[in-house]
């Protein structure tokens, strides 16, 4: 048997063609490196991403991102200013859920580490997409005093990252272990950050 709405709550559910369809969220992984650690350290954090406000093309995105961290102090303030002010889209990256009791510690333990390493710094991380189907420059990540269980992405599908967000770029690391893991890499070191976007 069919089960129907009474009458005064179906004005409450839009027609179907106003039906906003949910997106599936990203699951992957931020290769976080550290150039100024010794060796070139670097972390794995197993994520996920769900869009918040606008078109995000997750279904596009890679699945392991190699996140650099800002060579320059960024004040955050400034930086929620600048996305207001020029609306890229956004998204939210939350801690992974991992079957695994104490890797899933470890890997919670990580990601709010690295919250609050950018919120007390004041950094940014940039995050470039590695694909030539993504013209633009990738995602950058900044943290939230709300809470160290959720960074915020700036997504940039076609233009190039701001011209603050100015990072350095190591050799891609061979992560050895898919949670925690430390190796040395090459340090030529490149500099990115000229773009069409001031500065906030």
């Amino acid at each position: 048997m069919a089960f129907r709405l009474p009458t005064h709550l179906e004005s409450l559910i839009p027609p179907p063609a106003e039906q906003v369809q949910q997106r599936r969220p990203w699951q992957g992984t931020l290769t976080v490196t550290f150039i100024n650690a010794a060796q070139g350290a670097f972390q794995e954090i197993y994520v996920t991403a769900a869009e918040t406000d606008g078109e995000s093309r997750m279904d596009l995105w890679p699945r392991r991102f190699y996140v650099y961290l800002g060579a320059r102090r960024a004040p955050h303030n400034d930086i929620k200013a600048w996305v207001k002010r020029y609306t890229p889209p956004i998204c939210a990256f939350m801690p992974d859920r991992l079957p695994d009791p104490a890797a899933d510690a470890v890997n919670q333990a990580n990601f709010a580490n690295l919250s609050r390493m950018l919120l007390d710094n004041q950094l940014i991380a940039m995050a470039p997409w590695g694909l030539d189907n993504l013209p633009g420059a990738g995602v950058m990540i900044y943290p939230t005093s709300s809470s160290a269980s959720l960074l915020v992405g700036a997504i940039f599908l076609s233009g190039p990252f701001p011209e603050f967000a100015v990072y350095q770029q190591s050799g891609r690391p061979n992560p050895p272990n898919p949670v925690l893991g430390q190796a040395s890499t090459s340090h030529h070191q490149y500099s990115y950050g000229s773009s069409r976007y001031p500065a906030p």
